[in-house]
């Protein structure tokens, strides 16, 4: 039996981003040897619902997407394969299987960085995009996206015209396009670069899957980039776990004014790197991949950014009278997700806890509770200690 079975298997039995995979690779080796095991039991750190799924050995379904994924063409990429990216082995909840569409290349070897941002994107965002992205394909760089509406999408499009390759991370099934608007960007990608998603074909789409899907566009990339984003932004997730992963993390100064820079100003704020030329990031990168990185003379210039009258008035609050925002908590609770009041009910009178001793108390998916925890913190409903546990601000 082809041995990507057991890794679609396990994907299956315990869900996305779970911080699990890493120690139970570590303690078993393989997939196969985990799939081995009887008993997990004495095994810390699963729920008793997710020791269970593993202890059932039902390969059913995942010799049914396996089936698919031959039958269309579809590429599995699993945890051990060589050409498995080294920097997604070593992130805090490495996907165990990833599928694709493309021109799979090997790249550990290739210099990534991420370019992320607002999905209500600015004439300013498209043109700033665009403008980086070009460079950084010229310079001979990969460019990583999540095919969103707004900055992705001109993320990937400014790489492809450049003639480079674009790497995006689905936060849906491998074979579901998503927005319907990036149908032709997602064959093109195709095409000319490569599509990932740790969603096997047919999956559903939930709303989390799209943060979950964050840590491996970042864990993928040396740098991540953000060029425009709201106070709420998902890209603002990208860049906290990018941090979190130790990666560089770049932010475009915004427009006095405009809601979509709010964002990019608070990390800047917060002590980000500010890339106002798209040599500010690629100048790090050329010692580290001096046989890969050419940095074009234009990359150390500004882009005379036009942004018409009217544009300028319609992304602008300069000269209007903006109400101050109400208490951020209030406001927040009632429009809470039922997994975010969960955990927020877990974390009550605690003075901190891990995310496996979330995850056990409220009987959520990891992928779930992980997801929902950037979420809280992003509202600041609650934060993380040094010691990665969680608790109510």
């Amino acid at each position: 039996m082809d041995k990507s079975v057991y890794y679609i298997w396990l994907s299956l039995a315990l869900g996305s981003e779970n911080p699990r995979y890493s120690t139970l690779f570590a303690d078993f080796g393989s997939a196969k040897e985990i799939y081995d095991k009887d008993d997990f039991s004495s095994f810390d750190g699963l729920s008793d619902r997710q020791k269970k799924r593993l202890e059932d050995k039902n390969l059913d379904k995942a010799l049914e997407i396996a089936g698919i994924c031959k039958a269309k063409g579809y590429g599995i990429l699993t945890y051990h394969d060589e050409y498995f990216p080294e920097r997604l082995r070593i992130i805090t909840s490495p996907p165990p299987v990833l599928y694709y569409r493309g021109n799979l290349k090997n790249l550990n070897s290739e210099c990534l960085i991420s370019v992320v941002g607002t999905r209500s994107m600015t004439e300013y965002g498209r043109q700033v995009t665009r403008y980086f992205t070009r460079t950084f394909a010229d310079s001979g760089a990969v460019v990583v996206s999540g095919m969103a509406s707004g900055v992705d999408g001109e993320a990937h499009r400014g790489c492809l015209e450049a003639g480079g390759f674009t790497v995006a991370v689905l936060g849906t099934a491998i074979d579901k396009p998503y927005p319907k608007e990036n149908e032709d960007l997602y064959y093109e990608i195709i095409e000319k670069g490569l599509v990932l998603s740790e969603f096997h074909p047919g999956a559903p789409t939930f709303a989390y899957n799209f943060p979950v899907r964050n840590r491996i566009i970042s864990g993928l990339s040396l740098a991540t980039v953000i060029t425009e984003a709201g106070e709420k932004s998902g890209a603002l997730i990208t860049a906290r776990l990018a941090v979190a992963q130790g990666k560089d993390v770049y932010a475009l100064p915004g427009l006095t004014g405009s809601p979509q820079s709010i964002g990019t100003n608070m990390l800047l704020q917060k002590g980000v790197s500010l890339a106002y030329r798209p040599s500010d990031v690629l100048s790090k990168l050329e010692l580290l991949f001096p046989d890969k990185i050419r940095i074009p003379p234009y990359a150390y210039r500004t882009e005379q950014i036009k942004v018409t009258p009217r544009a300028e008035r319609r992304e602008s609050f300069i000269g209007k009278e903006v109400s101050p925002p109400k208490p951020k908590l209030n406001r927040e609770i009632g429009d809470l997700e039922p997994s975010e009041k969960a955990i927020i009910d877990a974390l009550t009178g605690e003075e901190g806890l891990h995310p496996d001793t979330v995850i056990s108390r409220t009987g959520l998916d990891a992928g779930e509770v992980m997801s929902s925890l950037t979420v809280l913190e992003l509202y600041g409903i609650i934060a993380e200690d040094k010691s990665g546990k969680y608790f109510l601000v």
